[in-house]
């Protein structure tokens, strides 16, 4: 057995969890970003508190991901798992950032959040493959 495909579906779980304040999270720190730009001799505070560091573990694992999938790809017997596991972790992440119509809610304030379809299906896909990656399959 395989333990890494098991840390990650602990991963994925835990972004499945806390989508929404992560979603929410990177749109805030890019429009502060975009806004910095905008105003560059203005000096923004900025409070760091446990869920950003929640925030930059989970980005760190994420990234970590990323390379597992293509380490997946560059083996003959698990290349095809990893190019789908690439291609359906990103599929949420470009119906938020695409603003894909019918795939994501927009609040108030312009941010965009995948729809419960979108998010349960990734979801399920990414980890029945996880899963089969743990078992040897």
């Amino acid at each position: 057995m395989n333990f890494l495909p098991l840390f990650f579906i602990c991963v994925k779980m835990f972004y499945f969890i806390n989508t929404l304040e992560i979603t929410y999270f990177l749109q805030k720190v890019k429009a502060l970003v975009r806004q910095q730009k905008q105003n560059p001799k203005q000096r923004q505070v900025i409070l760091i508190d446990r869920s950003v560091f929640t925030f930059i573990i989970y980005c760190i694992c994420d990234i970590l991901f990323m390379f597992y999938c293509i380490w997946l790809m560059f083996e003959d017997a698990t290349w095809n798992q990893g190019c789908m596991l690439l291609l359906i972790s990103s599929l949420e992440v470009s119906a938020s950032h695409l603003r894909i119509d019918g795939a994501c809610v927009t609040d108030t304030n312009g941010f965009a959040y995948p729809k419960d379809w979108v998010r349960y299906l990734t979801f399920a896909m990414t980890i029945f493959i996880l899963l089969n990656l743990f078992q040897g399959n």
